[in-house]
C-alpha cells in the first residue's frame, strides 16, 4: 500500500486492489474519486482543482 498527501489530498494505492491500476483520492476524509493511473481517466467520483493538482504532482515526482 501506498499513501500519499499533497495539495490536502490523500491519495491510496493499494497493492491488493483489483485492475486496472488506480488510486483511491480521499478529500476532508471522504472518498472523493477512484482514478486510473494506466490511463490516466477518472472512473468514479468527480474531479476536483485540489485533486488534480495532487496527482500532478505525484506524477511529476515519479510516484504514479
Amino acid at each position: 500500500m501506498g499513501r500519499w498527501k499533497r495539495h490536502g489530498v490523500i491519495v491510496v494505492l493499494y497493492s491488493t486492489d483489483h485492475d486496472p491500476r488506480h488510486v483511491h483520492v480521499f478529500e476532508d476524509r471522504k472518498r472523493l474519486l477512484k482514478f486510473n493511473i494506466e490511463t490516466w481517466t477518472v472512473m468514479e467520483g468527480k474531479m476536483t482543482p485540489k485533486a488534480r493538482r495532487a496527482l500532478e504532482a505525484l506524477r511529476k515526482e515519479g510516484i504514479l
